[in-house]
């Protein structure tokens, strides 16, 4: 069985192979941007039914931030030392909502893809 934390890798992973398909295939992108949530799970990353999936494009001029859901408890202070240290997978998934709720996690997964590129 998977932890949570190679849940969520394999998950970035999926993902950024996504974003590198999308920016090589402009019409691959353009069904991406119309109707995310069927091309996602032809993809093989899963959307459960009756959770919405937007995707928006960055521009030169607009970027979107992603705020994903408040988490449900208070952080640890081993939790807030991660997150300090920058250890964004680990807190992710201990945080629940990335790891749990695969819209949230689409969104951080191409931030983080995006981040990772800077």
């Amino acid at each position: 069985m998977e932890s949570k934390r190679e849940q969520f890798q394999e998950y970035t992973k999926l993902s950024g192979q996504v974003l590198a398909k999308a920016w090589a295939d402009e019409e691959f992108k353009a069904r991406l941007l119309a109707d995310p949530a069927a091309v996602l799970r032809e993809e093989g990353l899963p959307i459960p039914q009756g959770i919405e999936v937007r995707a928006v494009e960055n521009t030169d001029t607009v970027m979107y931030l992603t705020i994903p859901p408040k988490p449900g408890e208070e952080l640890s202070d081993e939790q807030l030392n991660q997150v300090v240290g920058g250890d964004t997978a680990s807190t992710a998934g201990t945080m629940g909502t990335v790891s749990t709720l695969p819209c949230s996690t689409l969104g951080t997964a191409g931030s983080i893809a995006t981040a990772s590129t800077i």
